[in-house]
């Protein structure tokens, strides 16, 4: 087997595997606060609706 093309195929693959843990990286740094913001204001729109769906069912 042809060593240099051994060696750009490592190459390649290495700089792909890079490339995506950097960009993983920064999405997660630049999203995961949005997303953590928005699943608690869903949590408190699910526990109002079950708080008025409680008191509708007692009166």
């Amino acid at each position: 087997m042809n060593v240099e093309v051994l060696i750009l195929f490592l190459n390649a693959t290495l700089v792909t595997a890079v490339s995506a843990i950097v960009v993983i990286a920064i999405l997660r740094k630049q999203y995961l606060p949005v997303i953590r913001e928005l699943e608690k204001k869903e949590d408190k729109e699910e526990n109002v609706k079950d708080e008025n769906k409680h008191i509708k069912s007692n009166i």
